[in-house]
C-alpha cells in the first residue's frame, strides 16, 4: 500500500519507496505561517474560474491536492466529503486535482458521487507555487491567507476531523 505519492522534477510522479506501514503515522505539522500562493482554479462542477485568495476569504480553507490515480488520495476523498458535509458552514473546502487532464478528475468525481468543491488548474504552476513533492497534501489556510498547518499523506476520517478542528479553534 502507498501512503503518499512522490512528485519529482516537473511534476513527474512516482510512488514513495516505503510501504504504508513503514511510514510515520502522521505527517501533520503546524507550520510557521507563510502566505498561501494565489493560483487560478477552475471549478470542476460548473467550469467557473476562481482563485485560492477567494476561497480563503472569510473563513479557514482546507486545501487538498490529489489525483484520481493516487490510491491514498482516492482513499481519503470520502472523508473529505464527510468533512464538507459536517463543517462546510464553518470552513471552506477545496480539493484541487493535479491529474494530467481535468477529464480524469471529473470522471472520478462523478463515479464517486462527490459533491464537495473540486478544482483544477495549471498543474505546473500549482506544483511550483505550493512546492508539491508528494500527494495527497492537505493544508489549512487562515482567512488572512496564511498556511498554518499541513499534512502529507492520506488521513483516516478521525485524523482529518482533528486536522480540520485545529483550524476552527
Amino acid at each position: 500500500m502507498i501512503a503518499a505519492v512522490m512528485v519529482t522534477g516537473a511534476l513527474t510522479l512516482s510512488p514513495i519507496a516505503a510501504s504504508y506501514d513503514q511510514m510515520p503515522s502522521s505527517f501533520a505539522n503546524v507550520v510557521e505561517a507563510k502566505a498561501a500562493p494565489d493560483v487560478d482554479l477552475q471549478d470542476l462542477r460548473n467550469g467557473e474560474m476562481t482563485c485560492v485568495e477567494v476561497l480563503h476569504a472569510g473563513k479557514p480553507l482546507f486545501l487538498n491536492f490529489w489525483a484520481s490515480w493516487c490510491p491514498p488520495c482516492v482513499g481519503e476523498m470520502p472523508h473529505i466529503q464527510k468533512m464538507y458535509e459536517k463543517y462546510g458552514d464553518r470552513i471552506n473546502i477545496a480539493a484541487v486535482s493535479i491529474d494530467d487532464n481535468e477529464g480524469d478528475a471529473i470522471a472520478y468525481i462523478k463515479e464517486a458521487g462527490l459533491s464537495l468543491p473540486t478544482y483544477y488548474g495549471d498543474v505546473q504552476k500549482i506544483g511550483k507555487a505550493y512546492q508539491i513533492e508528494a500527494i495527497p497534501l492537505s493544508l489549512i489556510v487562515s482567512p488572512s491567507g496564511e498556511i498554518i498547518a499541513e499534512h502529507l499523506g492520506g488521513m483516516s476520517e478521525s485524523e482529518m476531523d482533528s486536522f480540520i478542528q485545529s483550524a476552527l479553534k
